[in-house]
């Protein structure tokens, strides 16, 4: 065989010239079922975990009050993030020597002017997305629109510029990067190798619903949550297969934060006024 055939045989357009199509991953529903559900697993054992060391400590005596509620709900929430990826990544290499690398997470490379200058035309096909969907969920007759949405901290006090900055931190810059590493990172990452695009953002996006739908016992379902972060999630996947990374997404999801932020807990009068035109124009 010359150079020249060699080449040929080795380039796949030329196998599928020949009649012969490039193989598509099988679906695999179970492994991106079992990654799903392992996945929120983690996130929730993360969580109970936290709040079972913190019964702990009450109980035996150590007193929180001294530590601002903002302060306190910034480190609980940085430590569950940790937590979580720390369960998520972890136990799965100390039982099977399961490997995640910086690749997988979507940290393999930093963040790019791409990143950047697509994340604002991104965010804008999910709003646009996101409304109409809107507009089909709320005729489900157990969906209530009036249900407010449960947060990491109360709008009724009042904070000082430090704690203003602690609650930004938190929802602009932790949440975002924290989310996307363990959903569209992990989750996404570990699933997309062994399916076709459409199973991985769909795993990924109904168990990133999922994680927000339910906030603990005794609380309501949010279901208009729910629904916002799986079409947030849809957009973010598409994001992590075009660039490879995760941190266009961890924009996008910072811009939806930031501008939840700046509405509920700088300006709520001006959230108020938009809730009230639009209920007039519609």
């Amino acid at each position: 065989m010359t150079s020249a055939d060699s080449s040929k045989a080795s380039d796949p357009k030329a196998v599928v010239s020949n009649g012969t199509k490039p193989k598509k991953k099988p679906l695999n529903w179970k492994m991106a079922i079992i990654l799903s559900v392992w996945t929120y697993g983690a996130y929730l054992l993360a969580s109970l975990i936290t709040g079972g060391v913190l019964q702990l400590l009450s109980f035996l005596g150590v007193d929180f009050s001294s530590v601002g509620q903002v302060l306190f709900s910034t480190i609980i929430q940085l430590v569950l993030y940790i937590l979580a990826m720390i369960i998520a990544i972890g136990v799965p290499f100390w039982l099977f020597k399961n490997k995640t690398t910086l690749k997988d997470l979507g940290l393999n490379d930093l963040i790019s002017w791409l990143d950047i200058g697509i994340a604002v035309p991104a965010y804008v096909v999910y709003m646009v997305i996101n409304v109409f969907v809107m507009m089909l969920v709320t005729q489900l007759p157990f969906v209530d629109t009036t249900q407010a949405q449960q947060l990491p901290f109360d709008q009724a006090m009042f904070f000082s510029p430090t704690q203003y900055i602690l609650i930004f931190f938190t929802l602009v810059i932790l949440a975002p990067i924290a989310e996307e590493a363990l959903f569209r990172g992990y989750l996404f990452g570990k699933i997309r190798p062994l399916s076709p695009f459409w199973v991985a953002t769909l795993a990924t996006s109904l168990t990133f619903g999922f994680a927000h739908l339910w906030t603990g016992p005794g609380a309501p379902l949010q279901w208009i949550v729910a629904v916002d972060t799986f079409v947030l999630s849809l957009v973010l996947c598409l994001l992590r297969e075009h660039t490879g990374a995760i941190w266009a997404g961890v924009m996008v999801h910072a811009i939806k934060n930031g501008i939840a932020f700046y509405f509920l807990y700088i300006s709520p009068q001006m959230l108020d006024q938009i809730k009230a035109g639009i209920i007039l124009f519609l």
